[in-house]
């Protein structure tokens, strides 16, 4: 790390608040290290011209981030609703009693019916085939 150098710098209190709000987003410590990311972000976007990769690696590094953030969440829904239906299967397994035939149809048959509706079906549309043929 350089060494700072101390500097009279001076600004409005509206400024220095928006440096405050703005710490923890900024992922800075301190108002000194906001300030030099702010300077190095405007300095880079000024010299954008001579380095058109700058606002390149700016994005994608951003587009990244939100990128893993997304991934990480649906990993974690994914798991939920995984887990949830987990416990549906044991619980209708438990009670329903099926020969391995039917239930070899019974995957077919689902198996048929996603591939038709691109999606899997709703409870709707499998009450009325299993009670309205």
């Amino acid at each position: 790390m350089d060494k700072r150098v101390k500097s009279g710098l001076a600004i409005t209190p509206a400024h220095l608040k928006l440096c405050d709000d703005n710490l923890r987003r900024a992922q800075a410590d301190s108002r000194n290290e906001f300030v030099e990311k702010a300077i190095e972000f405007y300095a880079g976007y000024l010299n954008a011209e001579q380095n058109p990769k700058f606002f390149d690696e700016m994005f994608t590094s951003a587009a990244q981030l939100k990128m893993e953030q997304v991934g990480k969440s649906l990993g974690t829904g994914q798991y939920k609703i995984s887990v949830e239906l987990a416990k549906l299967c044991h619980l209708i397994a438990a009670q329903i009693h099926m020969t391995d035939d039917q239930l070899r149809r019974l995957h077919q048959k689902c198996s048929e019916e996603v591939k038709a509706l691109g999606s899997v079906p709703t409870f709707e549309q499998a009450y009325r085939y299993q009670h309205e043929g």
